[in-house]
């Protein structure tokens, strides 16, 4: 599979990737300062898994996909990823995730797009009504990259969250089946 946009390409993995995805799970990459830092950084086991479920993409790859490598157009290279997981499969609550690792291409809207490209891609292979997607405010970025896509700010949990000597809100966004524009899925 691959989807591709003006910014970013979503495509399914390849055994290349897995080694690349273990290397940016270490600790030391500062994507984690941002992408749920209250969570901790991943040990070497909780790496290894992700890295697992990763492999498994190659040989079994689930439709609809849950993960996908995020490239830049021309270059094959991973420098992020997409998923979806359940919130609450018994109520069909999905919720959507992004990480982009390389600092290089973070603010170029490649993040924006890849979002675009993710939802619109989710809304037409399920039949969810809404997609969402969590960050807090410590992380202005994503939140920008959020409404930028077209999603909408649905909750703000006041002082949520003690962080790294602040206090920061929850925020949740989402995107509605019936009032999405897939037309600006690979529009600026």
């Amino acid at each position: 599979m691959n989807i591709t946009g003006h910014r970013c390409v979503l495509r399914d993995w390849t055994a290349g990737d897995v080694g690349v995805y273990r290397e940016w799970l270490r600790p030391e990459h500062d994507w984690h300062d941002t992408n749920g830092p209250y969570f901790g950084r991943p040990t070497a086991v909780e790496a290894d898994r992700a890295a697992a479920r990763a492999r498994e993409m190659l040989f079994a790859p689930p439709t609809p996909r849950t993960m996908l490598v995020i490239c830049r157009p021309g270059d094959d290279r991973l420098i992020g990823m997409v998923n979806w997981y359940w919130e609450c499969r018994e109520t069909d609550w999905r919720r959507i995730g992004i990480g982009l690792y390389d600092a290089s291409v973070r603010g170029q809207g490649i993040g924006t797009e890849a979002l675009r490209l993710w939802t619109q891609y989710l809304f037409d292979t399920t039949d969810a009504l809404r997609l969402d997607l969590s960050t807090y405010s410590g992380n202005p970025a994503m939140c920008r990259a959020a409404e930028a896509a077209g999603f909408v700010l649905e909750a703000r949990l006041r002082a949520a969250r003690r962080w790294s000597g602040g206090v920061h809100d929850a925020m949740i966004y989402a995107a509605h089946r019936d009032t999405w524009d897939g037309s600006r899925a690979t529009s600026g």
